[in-house]
């Protein structure tokens, strides 16, 4: 084993529900209101889940634009300045999953080249990093940069030729079965991740 592809939702991210609570309740002390704060909240969210189906946002100069576009549109409807709203990425309502920093570390620890191949916008790199794991992911690899997401097999072997590593040499952990199989079809090392839950959760 030469390396190891990881998904990042669900293996080193996850949604963090208790920050997007809490900064509708932010917004709606300023007089918004909690229900229209996390009205506005859930659809742009929606908004950015649908940008990275339709793969409509390629880079981090669209992905920047397209944020804009957001803020303007939640402040209008919020009446707040832009700029209250500008600083809240998607990834700033993520946290890290239970045992991500120990499962890179571990990784590393083996000598394995890594990357992270997931659905989502351009700024991959930049989500890790707000949530100190980048350091340890040697390749990032967005569906929506690559111009194709998982579970086509051309996202894999994209990933693959970048980190300059062959399917029977490289691990692959995704919380999604498809996405696995799909793997498994091209000849990685695939496995469902679960990640391990905080006692008492």
């Amino acid at each position: 084993m030469r390396g190891a592809l990881l998904d990042r939702d669900g293996v080193l991210l996850l949604l963090d529900e208790e920050a997007l609570y809490q900064k509708a309740l932010e917004l709606a002390v300023h007089g918004a209101g909690l229900e229209r704060s996390l009205a506005v909240l859930a659809r742009g969210m929606r908004t950015l889940e649908e940008a990275v189906r339709g793969l409509k946002v390629r880079t981090l100069e669209e992905e920047e634009a397209l944020w804009h576009h957001l803020v303007e549109e939640a402040a209008q409807e919020l009446r707040l300045p832009k700029e209250r709203l500008l600083p809240w990425r998607y990834y700033r309502f993520m946290k890290r999953a239970p045992g991500a920093e120990a499962l890179l570390k571990a990784l590393k620890a083996r000598g394995l080249k890594i990357g992270v191949l997931s659905n989502t916008l351009p700024s991959l790199r930049e989500s890790l990093a707000y949530h100190g794991l980048d350091a340890y992911v040697d390749g990032f690899f967005a569906s929506t940069a690559l111009g194709v997401a998982k579970p086509h097999p051309e996202a894999f072997l994209l990933a693959l030729e970048a980190l300059g590593l062959k399917p029977e040499e490289t691990l692959y952990l995704d919380d999604d079965p498809e996405n696995v199989e799909a793997a498994r079809r091209l000849g990685l090392w695939a496995e469902v991740y679960a990640y391990q839950r905080a006692l008492g959760s």
